[in-house]
């Protein structure tokens, strides 16, 4: 089948949009951020991946809670305190990443409520995840606005540059970070999930 996402998202026979399953695994940001008083938020964005590594750079899309385009609590913080922490999902943190998706009432903590702790960053203000085995410390750079159809949500891209990087010392081996002992998960389409557990060498023909 061929169709314009533009025009329906998901035509028969479709029931929900493919683009989140032909794109993929996304690596998942867990991202933290302040607010003006300096509360943490954390928020998973499968909408997530490095886009440079020098500079290094990576990006989020958090997209809006409703169709009047009220930016979630990740985004509001932001235009607050540009910086923030994208901690890497390992699959032992794959049930609390889940529940930190949660929309929780007003002064009640992500991380208190997934059985989380925050651990203290070197260069930015918010904190990143002590459960997790490798986090990235971001500075905002630039906030995109992305173009939304009729009756859709708006969306924006935080583009920020790591000015820190966080991993677990058990976790590099001759060198590198071995993928297999960091296994970390990926979002698919849906509610499916991978978690990486075999790789593969293949080496560039030049």
């Amino acid at each position: 089948m061929f169709f314009d996402p533009r025009i329906d998202p998901r035509p028969a026979p479709l029931l929900h949009n493919p683009l989140n399953a032909l794109v993929g695994p996304r690596p998942i940001g867990w991202i933290t951020t302040l607010d003006a008083a300096g509360v943490p938020n954390l928020a998973p964005y499968s909408y997530f991946n490095a886009f440079s590594a020098d500079p290094p750079i990576v990006g989020f899309a958090p997209n809006a809670r409703d169709g009047a385009g009220t930016p979630k609590d990740t985004l509001a913080n932001l235009r607050v305190i540009p910086e923030f922490t994208a901690s890497v999902v390992s699959m032992p943190q794959a049930e609390a990443m889940n529940r930190t998706s949660r929309a929780l009432p007003p002064g009640v903590s992500e991380y208190t409520d997934a059985g989380l702790h925050p651990a203290p960053s070197e260069r930015v203000r918010p904190p990143r995840v002590r459960e997790a085995r490798a986090a990235l410390e971001c500075v905002v750079f630039d906030i995109v606005a992305l173009p939304a159809r009729a009756l859709g949500r708006g969306s924006h891209l935080v583009l920020a540059e790591v000015v820190g990087i966080h991993i677990d010392d058990t976790l590099i081996r001759d060198g590198r970070v071995d993928a297999l002992e960091l296994a970390q998960v990926g979002r698919l389409g849906y509610f499916d999930y991978a978690t990486v557990s075999a790789t593969f060498e293949m080496r560039r023909p030049d």
